[in-house]
């Protein structure tokens, strides 16, 4: 008699990087919150951290052959939560427009429910190169900042001289960040578009 075969394990190397992602944001948050000098600097390196293991992730899954329903449900939903409660606490911390948290965030809510709508019909919409664009900006702008929190805060990236320029730096990079969040909502809403007006016989492109 053939064995069956095991069901595939969820504590893989990439889900656990996922994980470490949701685990890793309130300790970003609580480290950007925090007063005293150096601070900023430690969520910066945590947040780019974290935001890297999302690249780390997807390549070991593939390498691995251990691409999974739930790797891929927790590679979004990991990389939703860093973001979303980075940038809340930025905003509350008045290092990032309010307007900036809000497009970013409604775009994000808005590919998901499209992407939940594409699913409910068994059609998966993949990220676009628009998309993945928007997201190494986002994070990229975001780390830019907290370096030049930390500047403005007295902590090691003072000694640098550089605080006002990353700050410009910061902000321009969530600016583009913006744009693209809002061409690439668009890009997925007119993909999903046949979808959501009920002729789902016509593929999303």
């Amino acid at each position: 008699m053939t064995a069956a075969p095991h069901p595939p394990s969820i504590a893989t190397l990439p889900n656990l990087l996922g994980v470490g992602r949701i685990a890793a944001t309130p300790l970003v948050m609580i480290l950007l919150l925090a007063d005293g000098a150096g601070t900023d600097l430690a969520a910066a390196l945590l947040f780019i951290v974290a935001a890297l293991s999302d690249i780390a992730d997807g390549w070991i899954a593939r390498a691995r052959n251990q691409v999974s329903p739930f790797g891929v449900f927790m590679d979004l939903a990991a990389d939703k939560v860093l973001v979303a409660g980075v940038i809340v606490a930025m905003v509350a911390d008045g290092l990032v427009p309010a307007w900036i948290a809000a497009a970013i965030l409604v775009r994000e809510f808005v590919v998901q429910a499209v992407r939940q709508l594409a699913a409910s019909e068994d059609v998966v919409i993949s990220a676009r190169a628009l998309g993945k664009a928007k997201t190494l900006t986002t994070n990229a702008g975001l780390f830019v900042v907290l370096l030049a929190a930390d500047a403005a805060t007295g902590g090691p990236m003072a000694a640098t001289g550089l605080g006002t320029a990353l700050d410009a730096l910061g902000f321009w990079l969530l600016v583009v960040a913006v744009a693209l969040a809002v061409v690439s909502g668009l890009d997925y809403l007119r993909g999903a578009w046949p979808i959501i007006i009920g002729r789902s016989d016509e593929p999303a492109t």
